[in-house]
């Protein structure tokens, strides 16, 4: 199945017609993701995972195992709503990432993420 990226941008009309103020949240920044396990779950994808995290062999195998739970498992009928059915997991991206540890302390934060936290207005 492929993914047309467009249909995830709302159209002029329907913008308008939400009528949000979106002047603290509608902005945009530039991926860069080092690492795409591009769309899917496969076994292929947790393969990638494995490797770019540089998993020890039991980690992978426990992943390979939670894979093959999850495809087994059929998607539950007796939920809140009735939308999971229309999940298609086949374009989710179950891995992104920059290649950047995690930040421990505010001065290492990059520029644009302190940029977005204030525009956000979180202190």
């Amino acid at each position: 199945m492929s993914y047309d990226d467009s249909t995830a941008t709302l159209d002029l009309e329907t913008r308008e017609a939400i009528d949000i103020d979106r002047t603290k949240g509608d902005f945009t920044f530039p991926e860069r993701n080092k690492f795409d396990a591009g769309r899917g779950l496969t076994s292929a994808t947790v393969d990638y995972i494995s490797d770019v995290k540089s998993d020890p062999d039991w980690v992978r195998e426990f992943r390979h195992k939670a894979l093959k739970t999850f495809l087994e498992k059929p998607m539950p009928t007796n939920w809140a709503t009735k939308d999971l059915e229309n999940i298609d997991f086949d374009v989710i991206r179950y891995y992104l990432s920059d290649g950047e540890k995690p930040k421990r302390s505010w001065a290492d934060v990059p520029a644009d993420v302190l940029e977005t936290f204030e525009r956000l207005g979180i202190p």
